[in-house]
């Protein structure tokens, strides 16, 4: 493991850069880490699914869609938070030389509301099948 630390590869400024660092890099804005950990979970989920039973992938299928809920929920509210840094600054500053927002005004209640009533068929879906 310290040896895959250790290595490094030239950077486009010629400096070497640890893969270590080129992974954080990689997942600078919060949607490519969310991407990031979508593929690790896939991978930990396609192998439980070789060998657990069926009631444990179930639960497992459920804290993956659980997963994917907070993020669609997060972008419903909050879609300024899949930006990172960097990009914040520069809408900002497009929104001084446009002088108009650059997002639009948020309304959830009615994703949220659409989102809640499919979770709740979901459970009374679930519920009825035991």
């Amino acid at each position: 493991m310290n040896e895959l630390a250790n290595k490094t590869e030239p950077a486009e400024d010629g400096k070497q850069v640890s893969q270590w660092r080129g992974l954080i890099q990689a997942t600078a804005s919060p949607i490519k880490l969310f991407a990031l950990i979508v593929l690790v979970c896939n991978t930990v989920f396609g192998i439980a699914s070789a060998v657990a039973s069926s009631a444990n992938f179930i639960y497992t299928l459920h804290t993956f869609l659980a997963v994917v809920a907070s993020f669609v929920l997060m972008a419903i509210w909050s879609p300024r938070s899949f930006y990172s840094p960097a990009e914040l600054r520069t809408l900002v500053e497009l929104e001084a030389k446009v002088g108009k927002p650059v997002f639009p005004e948020s309304r959830p209640w009615a994703m949220t509301l659409a989102f809640l009533s499919g979770l709740v068929l979901y459970a009374v879906y679930q519920f009825s099948t035991r």
